[in-house]
């Protein structure tokens, strides 16, 4: 909604709008989302990767490969974040009313599949091969089924496809930082010695 100089909405009324939109959504989620089969899916989706993970992860690696997850979840919040803002897509369902309901798939489902690609692979070729398999895992299996399932809807000028080429560039794109940060450490590690 556009509004005018004199139209402009004050602190008071933008804080009441928010009051209102938490209390619609405490609201739906009590009666739609809490202990519905989506909520026990978003529960075992927060909770079961990070087991399998452990047992996954090489333990001498450990900080590393975390540090990057912990890098991919930060790109993903963000991202996802700006996505559903623009209402390019949004999550009908939440785990808890409080926080966003891209929690799950952002600092679990996303991280640790990326955390895996990053160990799993030492040269760009691989990572590469393994971040289209990544990029097609969530952009043509995991978002579809969610659309099946209703818990994830796509805008009307979002694509699966859209989502494919973002993973690819979000994938690259967090490799090239993350070897760029672990570079510049080990270099200042050697300069203070």
């Amino acid at each position: 909604m556009i509004f005018l100089i004199h139209d402009m909405p004050t602190h008071t009324e933008i804080n009441e709008a928010k009051k209102n939109l938490a209390d619609m959504t405490l609201n739906h989620w009590l009666h739609h989302d809490l202990f519905s089969i989506q909520w026990w899916i978003l529960v075992c989706a927060t909770i079961l990767p990070y087991f399998i993970w452990w047992k996954l992860v090489n333990k001498n690696r450990f900080y590393e490969i975390f540090t990057y997850g912990l890098l991919c979840g930060f790109f993903s919040i963000v991202l996802d974040i700006i996505g559903t803002e623009m209402m390019l897509w949004s999550y009908p369902d939440k785990l808890l009313p409080w926080i966003p309901p891209l929690i799950p798939a952002d600092l679990v489902m996303i991280p640790i599949t990326a955390m895996l690609v990053y160990q799993y692979t030492n040269k760009w070729k691989t990572f590469i091969a393994g971040t289209i398999i990544w990029a097609v895992l969530f952009s043509y299996i995991f978002e579809p089924l969610f659309v099946a399932w209703k818990m994830f809807m796509l805008g009307p000028v979002w694509k699966h496809s859209y989502s494919f080429f973002g993973f690819i560039f979000l994938g690259i794109f967090l490799r090239l930082l993350f070897l760029g940060i672990k570079k510049e450490l080990i270099q200042s590690l050697k300069d203070s010695t």
